[in-house]
């Protein structure tokens, strides 16, 4: 995985895999840890090794996604020596080496993973990478072991939500407060500095860890329904640590990539709840969802705001999203800029005007 954010996976698909159906294969549900303030947030600090090793994983990340598999494969195998006790890179190796037509050596290397305890089951239940590795015969009794593994040991990498909060004096009614949504395979950690910039806005920001962990502290959202990611938020914005703090009638969520698509569907179902949101190139599983909006009016009238990269084939989506809005009288915004699927490069020269728009 790679925290950088012009190279965020997209999550635009997701493989089904084909499984007996004495297998389960859904993934666990985990209850979401409290939110806590940023001042009171205690890291969990990673040995010198595994940090060794995480910053060699994604560099190899980074070169297998440029299709440059022998320098990937170089690198995968030094951040597996790098932690003997790290499975990850020698499942991505073994990913590595099923691009690059070397199925034998993919083969060795996914069973190494599986001896050093493998358990991301959400990442290896989806992934395409393993190409020939999914289709063997004993791939199946894998992946149950993979799950099983993974109930044992997720309940520890469920993520914490943090907040932070501004520097001004709060508001009789309480701060706006916004939820920030990081993309598939990313990390809520990534989003601090983005949270300190909202805060600067007035806005109690928090940085929301998707509901499915995988490995380290990384995450995705729900592939099959929003609910999960609503049901987190609410937890969030109920918190007991919000109490007189925050405006209920002030809550916006922002996303960014398969944040952006749950947070703009969350807010269709949900505009009493959530008054609007900021979506930055919506991907992933539900996409087709966003294709027909049913926006209700009587329900409550939020504020969308839809960002994206102008190489990106999002225009359909955006003219669907403008001509619902108006007819529902929701206020919608929507603007390009140059490149793909990243932030902006201008972005904090757009936020004030983003702000504005949504506290209207």
């Amino acid at each position: 995985m790679n925290s950088i954010r012009p190279l965020l996976l997209w999550g635009w698909f997701v493989v089904a895999v084909g499984c007996a159906p004495s297998i389960d294969v859904s993934i666990p549900r985990f209850p979401p840890q409290p939110v806590v303030w940023l001042n009171n947030w205690q890291p969990k600090e990673p040995t010198q090794s595994r940090d060794e090793a995480e910053q060699l994983l994604q560099k190899a990340d980074a070169l297998k996604a440029l299709g440059m598999y022998s320098d990937a494969e170089e690198m995968y195998l030094r951040a597996a020596n790098a932690d003997l006790d790290f499975a990850f890179p020698m499942y991505q190796l073994a990913c590595n080496y099923e691009l690059d037509g070397r199925h034998e050596e993919a083969v060795e290397a996914f069973n190494q993973a599986m001896q050093r305890g493998f358990d991301d089951f959400p990442t290896a239940l989806g992934d395409d990478e393993l190409g020939r590795i999914r289709r063997r015969g004993d791939f199946q009794e894998s992946l149950a072991t993979i799950r099983t593994r993974y109930i044992i040991a997720a309940p520890d990498h469920v993520g914490q939500p943090i907040a932070v909060r501004p520097d001004t004096d709060k508001p009789p009614e309480g701060w706006p407060i916004i939820l920030l949504l990081h993309g598939y395979g990313d990390s809520h950690l990534n989003y601090l500095d983005e949270a300190q910039l909202w805060a600067k806005q007035g806005f109690v920001a928090v940085v929301v860890p998707g509901s499915v962990p995988t490995h380290g502290n990384y995450y995705q959202w729900s592939d099959d329904s929003v609910d999960p990611t609503h049901e987190d938020l609410q937890a969030i914005v109920n918190s007991t640590l919000f109490d007189g703090v925050i405006d209920m009638k002030r809550v916006y969520l922002l996303g960014f990539s398969q944040g952006a698509l749950h947070a703009m569907l969350a807010t269709e179902k949900h505009p009493n709840l959530y008054a609007g949101c900021v979506a930055l190139s919506p991907g992933g599983s539900l996409i087709h969802q966003l294709t027909r909006p049913s926006l209700d009016p009587e329900k409550g009238i939020a504020r969308i705001v839809f960002l994206h990269g102008d190489e990106e084939p999002h225009a359909p989506l955006v003219n669907i999203w403008a001509r619902e809005c108006n007819k529902a009288k929701w206020m919608f915004e929507s603007d390009t800029h140059p490149g793909g699927h990243h932030f902006p490069d201008d972005w904090e020269q757009r936020q004030p005007a983003i702000a504005t728009f949504l506290l209207k």
